[in-house]
C-alpha cells in the first residue's frame, strides 16, 4: 500500500505494528505528533536521533529588520544565511549570545548598519540596533507542516513515507513500553535519516569534501 497521506499513515502504522484495538488506534495521533517532534528537533533520550534538515524543508523569506529584535518566522527551526538587502549586499555574522552581547557593549547606545546577529528565545536580535528600516534576506529550515485530516500531506510524506512510518512505529513502541520493537525501529528510522542527509549532502556539495556544518537554532 502507498503511503501519501494522512489516513494512509495511519493505516500503515496499525498494519505494520499489528494492532488494530481501540486503545492503540486512539494513540496514533500522538505517535504522529511525537514523531514530527523527533524529525525537527532529534532526541538525546536513551534512543537519541538527529534532527532533520533537507533541502525540502528549505525556504526564504524578508526580515524588517527596523529594531534591536526581530520575531522569527513561523515554523522557524535554524538558518542557512542572513544578509541584508543593501548595495552591496552584507551578510551578517552569527554570534552566540554570550559573544553577541560581548560585542555590542562596545556600540552600546549607538545605532547603525547592522553587523551581527544571535538568536535568543524565538527572535533574532541585532547589532548594532538598526538606524533604519532594512530588508533582511532569510534563507531557513522550516517545519513540516504538520500531518492532520486538514493538512494530509507534506513534503516528508510524498518523499519518503519510510521515515515517517519508522519515527511513528518507534515512538508507538516506545509508549507500547516494547524495547526490542523500539530498539528494531529506531536503527529502521535511523537508517533512513542518514540515507536522506546523506544524500541533502551529495546534492549539496557535489564532488567536494564535505565539512561540519553549524546550524543556527532558536
Amino acid at each position: 500500500m502507498a503511503i501519501t497521506t494522512y489516513a494512509e499513515l495511519k493505516t500503515a502504522i496499525e498494519n505494520y505494528y499489528a494492532r488494530s484495538d481501540s486503545t492503540f488506534t486512539a494513540r496514533i495521533d500522538e505517535f504522529i505528533d511525537l514523531a514530527e517532534d523527533r524529525i525537527h528537533y532529534g532526541d538525546d533520550g536513551p534512543l537519541p536521533s538527529e534532527p532533520l534538515r533537507l533541502v525540502g524543508m528549505e525556504t526564504t523569506g524578508d526580515l524588517t529588520v527596523s529594531s534591536q529584535t526581530v520575531a522569527q518566522p513561523t515554523g522557524f527551526l535554524a538558518a542557512r544565511r542572513l544578509y541584508l538587502n543593501t548595495d552591496p549586499k552584507v551578510d551578517l555574522e552569527y554570534m552566540a549570545p554570550d559573544r553577541f552581547w560581548s560585542a555590542s557593549a562596545n556600540t552600546s547606545g549607538t545605532s547603525g548598519e547592522p553587523k551581527i546577529f544571535t538568536i535568543e528565545g524565538t527572535n533574532f536580535v541585532f547589532g548594532p540596533s538598526p538606524d533604519t528600516s532594512y530588508t533582511g534576506k532569510l534563507a531557513y529550515w522550516k517545519k513540516l507542516d504538520a500531518l492532520s485530516d486538514s493538512a494530509t500531506t507534506n513534503w516528508l510524506i510524498t518523499n519518503s513515507p519510510g521515515t515517517y512510518l519508522y519515527a511513528c512505529l518507534l515512538e508507538a513502541a516506545i509508549w507500547d513500553k516494547s524495547f526490542e520493537d523500539a530498539a528494531k525501529y529506531m536503527a529502521a528510522y535511523a537508517g533512513r535519516v542518514n540515507a536522506l542527509m546523506g544524500q541533502d549532502r551529495k546534492h549539496r556539495f557535489p564532488g567536494t569534501p564535505l565539512a561540519a556544518r553549524v546550524d543556527w537554532v532558536r
